[in-house]
């Protein structure tokens, strides 16, 4: 395909604020709206620009951190398995009904360095905007601005940073354990605390035990709960600040899960509560069906791995 570039004309300004939900699923109907802004029918419309217009603009989300959205707030996205040098789309077809490319031959930008905007020529002959390389989509289950339900679908499609790389994503060393995040905004807290069974335990904000589970990976971080088994054992949400007793940074990092919700990780393991554990204190998730056990604050079983019996 051939790629080139263009230049950028001067930044517009943006109708509202976006307060964006981020790297996790938040039911339809309490999503964040730009102000004055109605969803389209069709998916592929912007509807604040022309047909032959689009307007990159990089918004703060509360988890993400910078995303790019578009003229009307609706989130933009990348796919892995395109390329960014040279730029191609591997998205066509079929794909291109669920991901509608953003097309355009006229691309203003706010907040983001317009130098790295360009262009690749599609198969059908359109115009498709790229960044850093990367092809902009959106996603035709996103119906509203703030919408995020394309992050980490398929594990190929992510939310675009204003660098053309994933949103939200932690960036991890050769060293086996996770990068923490540069940016540590949010609410998430996590200390250690002794228990008079098991030792030292890794407790949430309000001393509700946190657990790890057997089926998982820590390198790379995998959750295998999902589903029912989710609900019985809620994963713990990442947030970009996180509030930190007797547990070292450099052991905390996130995975995107299945579900597309933005799960903490301890040394690589997912985090998760129990449902049964109704007070702070309670530790009856330990050794459940032989593959629960409460954190300790290396990432590793604590107290010995004790099993209770049960499953789920």
């Amino acid at each position: 395909m051939e790629a080139r570039r263009w230049a950028v004309p001067a930044a517009v300004a943006i109708s509202a604020t976006l307060l964006l939900t981020a790297c996790g699923q938040e039911p339809a109907g309490k999503r964040n709206v730009a102000a004055g802004s109605t969803p389209t029918a069709e998916p592929s419309a912007d509807p604040s620009d022309p047909p032959s217009q689009v307007t990159l603009v990089a918004a703060e989300d509360p988890k993400l951190g910078r995303i790019v959205v578009d003229g009307a707030g609706r989130t933009l996205y990348r796919f892995d398995k395109d390329t960014p040098k040279p730029p191609k789309t591997a998205c066509l077809g079929d794909c291109a009904k669920t991901w509608p490319p953003v097309t355009s031959t006229d691309v203003s930008v706010k907040n983001l360095d317009g130098r790295l905007v360009g262009e690749v020529i599609r198969p059908d002959g359109t115009r498709q905007v790229t960044l850093n390389g990367w092809p902009l989509y959106r996603y035709i289950k996103d119906t509203a601005p703030g919408q995020l339900r394309g992050q980490g679908v398929g594990g190929t499609w992510f939310v675009a940073a204003p660098n053309g790389k994933k949103a939200g994503v932690v960036q991890t060393s050769p060293s086996p354990r996770p990068t923490p995040s540069p940016v540590w905004r949010g609410r998430t807290a996590l200390r250690v605390v002794n228990d008079p069974t098991l030792g030292k335990v890794v407790v949430d904000g309000q001393g509700r035990t946190l657990y790890r589970f057997d089926k998982d990976t820590p390198r790379p971080p995998v959750s295998n709960c999902l589903g029912a088994c989710a609900k019985t054992w809620p994963p713990v949400t990442w947030t970009k600040n996180m509030t930190l007793t007797g547990i070292d940074r450099g052991a905390i990092g996130n995975m995107m899960r299945k579900d597309g919700i933005c799960q903490v990780t301890l040394n690589g393991w997912p985090l998760y509560r129990y449902i049964k554990d109704t007070r702070p204190g309670d530790t009856l998730g330990q050794g459940v069906g032989g593959t629960w056990f409460v954190a300790a604050p290396n990432g590793k079983k604590a107290g010995g791995g004790t099993t209770t019996g049960g499953g789920y």
